[in-house]
């Protein structure tokens, strides 16, 4: 465990190599690396061909999204190291029969990432294909409980090395919290990229004249230029699903602003080029979900926010990760509605840092305060500052048809998505915590970031409004008027009674609570700087039993000797390092609402399910049969394990060439055969150093003169085969044969009749 952008990759990659040393000619792979996504798969494969350039070191990425017959072409160079996706590493060993037997190393990389993606049926799968006497490793910033009952059953003597206990992000992050309405989100953003963050607009940036290179006939490799940074200060926008990632980016686009976007559906020659284009500082903006929360290292980057907050704080540590990496400041704000003050709190507790709102901040302790240590919250703006950016927006969405549409399915996906997200873990303290907060009117005042730009006016505006809202009137509308009258109404009267009778049981009932309520509880609601982890977060709220009386025996406990060795039962008795790894994991494991839908893999084979084919409960996770062992694909698909769709065969008649087994030794042409699957890969994929063209050229929609020919000529061969054609030769001044039109002959004259008369 270590947090984020503490070099991790570097922490794997490096000791693999040295391990590894050189190529071996020997086929089979020495080490495998198993990523949560795309992104991340092709990333790590950069970092090791970096780090091993003085070796002739293998190594490639297999993942989804891409034609199984271009992995078949790395796999027959001989890899030593493969970087892959579950789904897709499972399909391709199922489909080419993979052997494994020669593997000597195995990281799992985000390893909670995987096992929360529902990936522990197929590397349960693919751990039984290596070999016992591998080296087993996983890395990730968070420890979910899943992966230490997977730890546990999958590892042999496994060890847990924790690093930065004591910090969860980096010291160089500063972080903001923006107190924003739902409704005003959008003019929350603009504001916010105009004002704070200050992103020049695209016709703002000099864009430099590309002169493209001269091409020679006889050569036949493209030759490419690296585009030109054009954006320094660059942001990445976390959003909730895909179809805010969607209205968002129109919206900015809309602005006059340069976005990228990303998320999960996306193709995925379109995701590499979109994440190509941000790391070449092509884009000031990438507005994503959280598909890019892991792993993804881009140096420049300076700027995270949340435009839709969390309901897990393990997932805020890693978006705002991506920012103040290696030594460098950077800073992360976030936008807090409502509905989301619960899940602050939560991280507040998380964290283990003060609540600092705008009623503590003064023009004198403004200059002290530290965004590194505390959590300093406040509005944005004011509604007068937010007019314009409102006034724009809501012209766009008038005029603009299409962005209407996006925005109507953007508040669609996030009612969907407020349902599926799970409660505060302190949703009972949470929740009043916010309302005393925002009955009190310690949030209504602007964040001290902004406050140093308001003039005096707008200040003196903010606080009438403040105290509008905070307003709370002393009296009932039966008691209107009734002040200082020596005879009060009737329904004064009642009035005055009833408020009497309610303030002393109101009174009675808050010293009850107080007096029933632990220490724990009361110590909520304040300020808090020790460290709270999740596991401890969970049993605050938790009230443990009265312990037993112990049993009172009649024999000596200090001389008696037991024949049975005391602990023996436990891994404890058994420790000689004082403590096993479930001991060890205990005080850093999260316990997580998502882990308890992860179940293991004995106990989902027992478990029944409905079948809708079958029409019958059925055992297992099977589709169809209670017997067949199933893995779900990358795209959702659950194929049987020995399901086959004969693609090996196919390219091994097109290449002429059988798939070399594991143990045997390698062929002369495999080295070459490994840099044409990688050369073609970098034309198909452009890579973060050199962007090469698109991999599928769009195909035009004008047809040549002899597409035009072949189509008419197949088009009378048609015609002339189911006789359709009567047209055509109607207009020679034929008749045609066809039933339809058939002209009648005239008929013969009867015997007998007619005769010498002309017709």
């Amino acid at each position: 465990m270590a947090r984020t952008g503490s070099g991790k990759t570097a922490a794997f990659v490096i000791p693999l190599i040295e391990k590894l040393k050189m190529h071996s000619a020997r086929v089979g792979a020495r080490g495998i690396i198993f990523s949560p996504n795309r992104e991340l798969a092709f990333q790590t494969s950069k970092v090791i061909s970096e780090l091993s350039k003085g070796t002739d070191i293998r190594n490639c990425a297999i993942v989804g999204g891409e034609s199984l017959e271009e992995q078949f072409n790395l796999l027959a160079g001989n890899p030593d190291i493969i970087i892959a996706t579950p789904g897709r590493l499972l399909h391709l060993a199922i489909e080419s029969d993979l052997d494994l037997k020669t593997v000597e190393y195995v990281v799992f990389d985000e390893a909670d990432r995987l096992f929360e993606l529902g990936f522990d049926v197929q590397l349960r799968e693919l751990l039984a294909r290596l070999p016992q006497s591998r080296q087993t490793l996983l890395f990730s910033a968070t420890l979910p409980k899943s992966l230490v009952e997977f730890a546990k059953a999958g590892l042999q003597d496994p060890t847990l090395i924790r690093l930065d206990a004591d910090t969860k992000m980096s010291q160089d992050l500063e972080l903001a919290f923006f107190n924003v309405k739902q409704n005003y989100k959008e003019a929350c953003l603009l504001y916010l990229l105009r004002e704070v963050i200050k992103c020049p607009l695209a016709h703002e940036v000099d864009r430099p004249i590309v002169k493209k290179p001269f091409k020679e006939k006889h050569k036949e490799k493209k030759a490419y230029v690296r585009p030109t940074p054009l954006y320094t200060n660059q942001s990445i926008i976390f959003v909730a699903t895909k179809h805010h990632v969607e209205y968002v980016s129109s919206i900015l686009r809309q602005a006059g602003y340069d976005v990228g976007l990303l998320y999960g559906s996306m193709d995925q020659i379109a995701r590499q080029n979109q994440i190509n284009n941000f790391r070449n500082q092509q884009v000031p903006l990438f507005v994503v979900t959280d598909v890019a929360a892991r792993g993804i290292d881009i140096p420049i980057l300076e700027n995270v926010i949340n435009y839709d907050f969390v309901d897990q704080s393990k997932v805020f540590i890693h978006r705002v990760g991506r920012v103040a990496r290696a030594g460098k400041r950077g800073w992360a704000y976030s936008f807090i509605t409502t509905d989301d003050l619960a899940y602050f709190y939560d991280l507040q507790l998380f964290l283990g840092r003060s609540l600092i709102t705008p009623d503590q901040v003064t023009p004198e302790n403004r200059a002290c305060l530290d965004y590194t240590k505390d959590l300093v919250t406040g509005l944005l703006a004011t509604d007068s500052s937010l007019g314009p950016d409102l006034e724009w927006l809501h012209t766009q969405l008038t005029e603009s048809s299409e962005l209407a549409a996006l925005q109507k399915v953007s508040l669609n996906g996030m009612k969907m998505f407020k349902k599926s997200r799970r409660a505060a873990i302190a949703a009972g303290e949470s929740h009043q915590r916010a309302k005393d907060l925002s009955r009190s009117g310690q949030l209504e005042g602007v964040h001290p970031l902004l406050a140093i730009r308001m003039d005096n006016a707008e200040t003196a505006r903010n606080e009438i409004l403040k105290g509008i809202s905070c307003f709370k009137p002393a009296e009932t509308v039966f008691e209107i008027g009734s002040r200082g009258v020596k005879k009060a109404s009737q329904g004064a009267l009642v009035m005055r009674q009833r408020r009497s009778t309610l303030d002393s049981s109101i009174s009675d009932y808050r010293s009850q609570q107080a007096a029933a309520k632990p220490a724990t509880k009361l110590a909520l609601r304040t300020n808090t700087t020790e460290e709270v982890d999740g596991i401890e977060l969970e049993t605050l709220f938790k009230t443990e039993p009265a312990p037993k009386p112990r049993r009172t025996t009649k024999r000596d406990e200090e001389h008696y000797i037991s024949y049975i060795q005391k602990g023996a039962h436990t891994e404890k008795g058994y420790s000689v390092q004082g403590g096993s790894f479930a001991e060890q994991a205990q005080t850093a494991t999260l316990d997580l609402t998502g882990d308890d839908k992860s179940t293991s893999h004995s106990t989902s084979k027992n478990q029944l399910r409905w079948d809708k084919k079958k029409k019958k409960f059925i055992r297992g996770d099977g589709a169809g049969s209670d017997n067949k062992k199933i893995f779900k694909t990358e795209s959702g698909n659950r194929l049987p394990a020995t399901y086959k769709q004969g693609l090996l065969s196919d390219w091994q008649k097109k290449k002429g060439t059988l798939l070399p087994r594991a143990g045997e030794t390698e062929l002369a042409e495999s080295k070459q055969k490994f840099q044409d699957a990688k050369t073609k890969r970098k034309f198909r994929y452009a890579s973060g150093e050199e962007p090469g063209p698109q991999s599928k050229k769009v195909k035009s929609e004008l047809k040549s003169a002899v597409e035009i020919r072949k189509e008419r000529e197949a088009k009378d061969k048609r015609r002339e085969k189911t006789g359709r054609h009567s047209h055509v030769k109607a207009a020679k001044g034929k008749p045609t044969p066809s039933k339809k039109s058939q002209v009648r002959k005239p008929k013969a004259p009867a015997k007998g009749k007619g005769k010498g008369k002309r017709h």
